[in-house]
């Protein structure tokens, strides 16, 4: 087969061997490399959250320590500590599992009231105002991707936003 007919076939309408070719490259790219099940999830969260006009937190640290224990009714859980840091205050969240949901704790540092907004992908987003010491809480929160939104209180405005997390 010479170029030009190479260059030809290129050229002309789809057809049959071209469907074929096609769907076997197609299940071979599908069994190698397949999609991640929550790209599309992932993608329209981070255009929600990329769209506000907040100074977005760095993520400091995400660890899984043994000794971090919640105690629950006399029971131990096991918890994950990730802390979040922006020019002006940081925030700590420890996530701990709760009968198939998630708790979170959460630490503003310097304590301050403000209103944190917890987003995810699909449902609409949930507030709760930390105290005079910084503090927060949301006691049961689905599995999967979140952000959270910082807001001084009464304004509405976003002041910050952190990177999107899985819990």
């Amino acid at each position: 087969m010479t170029e030009a007919h190479v260059d030809e076939l290129a050229d002309g309408p789809v057809d049959e061997v071209d469907v074929q070719i096609l769907g076997r490259l197609r299940s071979a790219l599908e069994a190698s490399d397949p999609v991640p099940a929550d790209l599309v999830e992932r993608s329209l969260f981070a255009m929600t959250l990329a769209a506000l006009d907040a100074e977005v937190m760095s993520l400091q640290e995400l660890a899984s320590r043994e000794g971090a224990m919640r105690s629950d009714g006399g029971s131990a859980v096991a918890a994950r500590t990730v802390t979040f840091t922006a020019s002006a205050l940081s925030m700590m969240i420890t996530l701990s599992s709760d009968d198939g949901a998630v708790r979170v704790d959460g630490w503003i540092s310097p304590p301050r009231e403000l209103e944190v907004e917890l987003r995810r992908a699909g449902s609409e987003p949930r507030t709760v105002v930390a105290d005079e010491g910084g503090r927060f809480a949301f006691p049961r929160v689905d599995k999967g991707l979140v952000g959270f939104v910082l807001h001084d209180v009464g304004s509405g405005s976003a002041t910050l936003t952190t990177p999107i997390i899985e819990i």
